[in-house]
């Protein structure tokens, strides 16, 4: 059936349109995407010289200088506050917030549930219990020689076991999302259960250290740990933005994707492996920061949709401010004592988690 000369231009305006809309579309979510970077820019700055002992941005300005041109005005105590206890812990903080917001965005499109995070699949109880034990019994691990790293490889481990063995239990059962989920709980309360067995039997000089890294801290982290994270989370997010358009078509469901020419088992693999890695990692070198990978994926989602090509970095810098945030206000709220930072965090998420139940159960 051959179109009338009418309607051949008809479609040509829609199609003009169409194009129009979606590059204004696109110049927004990039406009937001670099508003974002730079209020996590402003939002470092400005935390940098806040603290139980005051550092303005000048004497921060002239600190950084110093590194090019000596300047004899600054002390040594100005330097090492700038750079032995601020900067470390702001560079922690970005690196955390981008792996926890990308592991949730990940297991969100997985699982294509919006109240899963990392955490709901017990990764946090893994890794609790593998700190417990690297806390607790650390002089019979003595001969590992780990040193100041038993803490964190035990965590980092014990995260990787428990996201192995509830990928395991799901194969076994049905391999379906909602298995995995259940799988998680599951797990999750079996390492709690641990994690409460060892309290009860250790010795009371331990309790308060495993106490606090179960409220998570960003405080002491080593800079090889900063460069591990570093090195994870680029990979992560180059790998993520790699199979971007295969995501996309994923969040379809998984006979869209199949259909569309999508291999499905190995980008759900290759997901569920990064989602892993990324919370594995955030979790060993900080202990349990929680809600951090729900609501920044799903502000994201609100904000810039959900194209991966774009909410990947969004969900990266927006997960990066929040907990830039929270580590701000945990150190001056009550200054000069430092309060957690998993204490902020979920102060913030829980009234967010319970929005969305309530916001599902509507729908």
């Amino acid at each position: 059936m051959k179109m009338t000369k009418i309607e051949k231009t008809t479609m040509a305006k829609n199609i003009e349109q169409a194009k129009l809309d979606y590059m204004n579309k696109r110049s927004r979510k990039i406009l937001f995407i670099l508003l974002l970077a730079l209020a996590l820019v402003m939002t470092a700055i400005v935390s940098i010289t806040l603290g139980a002992a005051s550092v303005d941005l000048k004497t921060v300005i002239q600190v950084i200088g110093d590194l090019f041109v000596h300047n004899d005005a600054i002390t040594d105590i100005q330097r090492d506050i700038v750079f032995s206890i601020r900067l470390p812990r702001i560079i922690t903080a970005i690196l955390v917030g981008m792996a926890l917001s990308n592991a949730g965005l990940l297991m969100q499109g997985i699982f294509q549930n919006p109240l899963v995070s990392p955490y709901t699949l017990g990764v946090s109880n893994g890794a609790s219990f593998g700190a417990s034990l690297a806390i607790v019994f650390s002089s019979a691990f003595a001969f590992l020689n780990f040193g100041e790293f038993l803490l964190p490889i035990f965590a980092f481990a014990f995260a990787v076991l428990t996201m192995m063995m509830v990928y395991g239990i799901a194969k076994v059962a049905s391999n379906s999302s909602s298995t995995l989920i259940l799988a998680g709980v599951a797990i999750g309360y079996l390492f709690s259960a641990l994690v409460s067995l060892i309290k009860y039997v250790s010795d009371m000089k331990d309790l308060p250290e495993l106490v606090f890294w179960m409220m998570g801290s960003l405080s002491g982290v080593p800079t090889v740990g900063i460069v591990i994270m570093t090195v994870s989370i680029t990979v992560s997010i180059i790998l993520m933005m790699w199979f971007a358009w295969d995501l996309n078509i994923m969040s379809a469901g998984e006979e869209t994707a199949v259909s569309l020419g999508v291999n499905y088992k190995k980008v759900k693999m290759m997901s569920f492996g990064i989602s892993t890695l990324l919370t594995a990692v955030a979790v060993s070198f900080t202990g349990v920061i929680g809600f951090v990978g729900l609501v920044a994926p799903h502000i994201t989602k609100m904000l810039i949709g959900n194209d991966y090509r774009y909410s990947v970095p969004a969900a990266s810098l927006v997960g990066a401010l929040l907990l830039l945030i929270a580590d701000t206000i945990g150190r001056n709220i009550i200054s000069p004592t430092i309060l957690p930072v998993g204490i902020v965090t979920s102060m913030i998420g829980v009234p967010f988690f319970l929005y969305l139940i309530v916001r599902k159960r509507g729908k």
